[in-house]
């Protein structure tokens, strides 16, 4: 009997409640399934191993070759020029077979190869910033579809109400018409304000329809997937500092990803830069290897060998220094844009910070005119039906409790959107 009892309750409870989808399910989702967080992952994946391959340039490099060359004739020495009537064979055939396996260690390269990890190392800082700004942004993005939803399904809500209360006054209205208390236009008024809401209505659905489709695609689902959200959001609010807009400015530039990106891009670039200049610069390096050679009048077949080269590029029309140049300009230019998107940030927070202050105080000051507008309704329909009022009256009065409504649900949805983007703002989502 127990069991049936709790199956009866479960069943009563209305499913939506039950598979409601809250904010941050949706982030998780979204952060799984999102091609542009993705595609910024793979890119921090190959700067990566762009770093791992500029560290290599460090270690030894062994270099094994083999070959066979073959001549048109069989290559000799040829003694006549010392007074000598004689000519022997150079390697005993027509054919040389030559095998060589060696190591280089380089030894200086002019701060190229370091100041190329340098670079590399920045270029993976970047592109883990992006990663992180990628996501906050995406963050955002799912926070206002998810808001949208439920504004819209609000809108609905009202829209909603307002057909049924103007029915219900449509029904009063003919009943006092045929009973010859008022005139036949105050029906038609009231069925035309229906047939208006009824409108706005069918506008209303297709709004929540279009809305779930956006939130289906940030979530990476089929458009026409079924939408049921939780209206509770998750309050990010403890983490910030709301009453100082000057703590949270200097959260902003503490936190943001988006700085951070640029300044190891200018620092990537600075480096490069650098490691142009150093190529410039003598190459030293140390080999040793093994070589055989195939012939019949040497002493030996094989050979072991070690040596020091140097390698200098005296003149090259100027590419190097016209390289690093060009990285240095991309570098002063990084740093340029960082300056500017620190002014757009500081813009961002003050931008948020407002209108997070400014939407509670809209909450707040509507919330109280939802109130009124209820009251001021009930009043002017009990006027109406005691032969005080006049039907412009009601319908005026049904229009400002649904305008009222409406008011405090943009308020409410608003405020916390800009609460989302205050957090957006500081690097805190």
């Amino acid at each position: 009997m127990f069991r049936v009892v709790v199956l009866t309750l479960l069943l009563a409870v209305p499913l939506k409640a039950v598979f409601a989808e809250n904010l941050e399910a949706a982030w998780r989702e979204a952060l799984g399934n999102d091609l542009a967080i993705q595609a910024a992952e793979s890119r921090a994946a190959a700067a990566q191993a762009e770093l791992a391959a500029a560290q290599a340039a460090r270690l030894p490099t062994v270099m094994a070759s083999a070959g066979v060359t073959r001549f048109d004739e069989e290559p000799a020495f040829d003694f006549g020029g010392a007074g000598v009537p004689a000519v022997l064979p150079l390697f005993g055939g027509e054919s040389l077979q030559i095998a060589d396996a060696r190591v280089t260690v380089p030894l200086y390269t002019g701060g190229s190869v370091s100041y190329g990890i340098d670079a590399a190392e920045s270029g993976f800082s970047a592109s883990q910033y992006q990663v992180g700004a990628s996501r906050q942004a995406l963050k955002l993005a799912v926070a206002e579809h998810y808001i949208n939803v439920l504004r819209a399904k609000r809108i609905l809500m009202v829209a909603d109400s307002n057909v049924k209360s103007l029915g219900a006054h449509l029904r009063d209205v003919e009943d006092m018409w045929k009973s010859g208390s008022v005139a036949r236009n105050d029906y038609l008024a009231a069925a035309v304000s229906l047939a208006d809401s009824e409108q706005r209505r069918l506008l209303a659905r297709n709004r929540l329809d279009l809305a779930n489709a956006a939130y289906n695609r940030a979530l990476g689902r089929e458009l026409g997937a079924i939408v049921e959200l939780d209206e509770n959001l998750p309050d990010v609010g403890t983490e910030l500092e709301l009453g100082s807009l000057a703590a949270l400015t200097q959260a902003a530039v503490r936190n943001r990803d988006e700085p951070r990106v640029l300044d190891a891009l200018a620092d990537a670039h600075r480096a490069q830069a650098k490691s142009e200049r150093g190529k410039a610069r003598p190459q030293l390096a140390l080999t040793g290897g093994y070589v055989s050679l195939k012939n019949d009048f040497l002493n030996r077949d094989d050979f072991w060998m070690v040596g020091v080269g140097v390698q200098w590029r005296i003149f090259d029309a100027g590419q190097t220094r016209k390289k690093a140049s060009a990285m240095s300009f991309r570098s002063q230019a990084a740093a340029q844009e960082r300056d500017n998107l620190l002014s757009r940030i500081e813009l961002q927070v003050r931008q948020s910070w407002l209108r997070l202050n400014e939407t509670r105080e809209r909450k707040r000051l509507t919330e109280k005119a939802v109130e009124q507008a209820e009251e001021n309704l009930r009043v002017v329909r009990d006027r109406y039906r005691n032969g005080e009022g006049t039907n412009t009256e009601v319908l005026d009065a049904e229009e400002l409790r649904s305008l009222s409504r409406s008011n405090f649900d943009n308020a409410d949805f608003d405020a916390n959107l800009a609460l989302y983007e205050l957090a957006r703002g500081v690097g805190r989502l």
